[in-house]
């Protein structure tokens, strides 16, 4: 009897190791596809204080309309908008993430600007997204825009 009791234990301790390794084996795809969407989503957020600045050719204006603080922007921002802590859209049709239509995705981001100097300001781009039954995952991303004129 006390054979049959131990061969069972040891039968279910290997069954719930290969049970787990199971688990954290199916997760893996959805979490690896969420972080390359991440990725993008803060490399945009970067690319698009980058162009607001590169549209505004004198720094100094573009400079003097910038307040340190949170910002929500997209693909075709052409103005700074206060955060507000909503998720990104997914618009099926376009394929592009956005605050304009479509529906919500786990996506949220934010862009910090900071005037570090009358030269220099920097941009901290965060996505943020969290998968069921997991914690909050962040990517960070940090540039600085400079008068170099």
């Amino acid at each position: 009897m006390l054979e049959v009791i131990i061969a069972t234990f040891i039968v279910a301790v290997g069954l719930v190791g290969i049970l787990s390794l199971a688990n954290i084996s199916l997760k893996g795809p959805a979490l690896s596809k969420m972080r390359l969407i991440a990725s993008g989503l803060v490399q945009e957020g970067v690319e698009v204080i980058r162009d607001m600045r590169q549209a505004n050719i004198e720094w100094d204006n573009w400079y003097n309309a910038v307040a340190d603080g949170n910002y929500q922007v997209q693909y075709n921002s052409a103005d700074l908008t206060a955060y507000a802590g909503n998720p990104l859209k997914f618009d099926s049709g376009t394929g592009l993430y956005q605050y304009d239509s479509g529906n919500n995705s786990a996506f949220y981001r934010k862009i910090t600007l900071t005037k570090i100097s009358d030269n220099e300001v920097k941009a901290v781009a965060e996505v943020s997204w969290r998968i069921k039954g997991q914690s909050t995952s962040t990517l960070i991303v940090e540039d600085r825009l400079w008068n170099w004129k």
